[in-house]
């Protein structure tokens, strides 16, 4: 009883840890806190190549411009892609990805912007660094060329939806909940109640439309047929030599590499200019926490459990 008490308690402080966090963080908004913006360079540098950083998990949850906002969001993304978009210095980019995944509407929205932008004749390059996972390697798909180190872990294409159940935990502890609902599907992933048939056939429907959908982009994104992509789609992680040897990726190579590639594509000059984020050590601080606060957010949507959060993403 003891134990389940502790896991119970453990449960409830982190939500109200979450909570206590995100008051902070709204009254230091209302306060007046803005973020500030980077210039790309100096404006009288030539053509170059511009660089763009996805770190972490792919999410549209933002902080609305508090202290811990984090611009590694796929608002953030799609925001740093539109910057380079309108730069007329801008003939290359790369894609730095550091990711497990993240949320379908979010990796399908970063994706979708990299199509728009790679028919404009920018060239894209992703560069993966340790993990390019599920929605990590869909965003990449959408590049004309993939570099991955040899030991970088890509691959897990597939969807999962998960949710904790504890509901004999609240049993044993005598818990019982309330509910009001307008219909009987409204509280289907619910932590406190099992799933029944009709509800995991509803939320299955959900994750084969999304799987169809990720499969059909990276057969679009990597010129490949659906059947030469299918083998591999089934949630199987790589490594980048595995992946270059399944046509997922086109080349082992380091950042630096990516770089380099990306100039040549781009018909640029070997010492053509690279247009990077600029951010100090404040702001990568600030970021981080924002990231710790949208895991904290997850964690409180997984046990509050009521919709299901249907993830492009890598599962250990």
């Amino acid at each position: 009883m003891d134990k389940n008490r502790k896991i119970l308690i453990s449960i409830l402080v982190l939500m109200v840890l979450s909570s206590v966090l995100a008051i902070i963080d709204i009254s230091l908004t209302m306060q007046g806190t803005k973020r500030v913006s980077q210039p790309l360079s100096a404006p009288d540098t030539g053509p170059g190549v511009g660089v763009v950083r996805v770190y972490g998990t792919i999410s549209s949850i933002a902080k609305a411009g508090g202290p811990l906002d984090s611009d590694s969001g796929s608002d953030g993304v799609i925001r740093r892609l539109s910057e380079l978009e309108a730069d007329g210095r801008i003939r290359a980019i790369v894609l730095r990805i550091n990711s497990p995944g993240g949320t379908v509407g979010a990796s399908q929205e970063i994706y979708e912007k990299l199509m728009r932008i790679r028919k404009k004749n920018i060239v894209l390059v992703a560069s993966m660094a340790e993990l390019a996972a599920s929605g990590g390697y869909y965003i990449a798909s959408a590049c004309n060329h993939i570099c991955a180190n040899q030991g970088t872990i890509t691959g897990s294409i597939g969807v999962i939806a998960s949710a904790p159940n504890i509901k004999g935990l609240f049993d044993q502890l005598g818990i019982r909940m309330n509910v009001i609902k307008s219909g009987k599907y409204k509280d289907m992933l619910s932590a406190y109640k099992d799933i029944s048939p009709e509800e995991r056939d509803l939320i299955q429907k959900l994750i084969d439309s999304a799987y169809h959908k990720f499969v059909k982009d990276v057969s679009l994104g990597r010129n490949m047929a659906i059947s030469d992509i299918e083998p591999y789609a089934d949630g199987r992680v790589m490594n980048g030599e595995l992946a270059v040897a399944c046509k997922l990726v086109d080349e082992i190579g380091t950042y630096e590499d990516a770089l380099t590639r990306a100039r040549l594509l781009a018909k640029l000059p070997e010492d053509a200019p690279v247009y990077d984020e600029v951010k100090g050590p404040f702001e990568r601080f600030m970021g981080l926490m924002g990231g710790v606060l949208v895991g904290e957010s997850r964690l409180e949507s997984r046990i509050a459990g009521t919709v299901p959060l249907i993830e492009y993403r890598y599962q250990p």
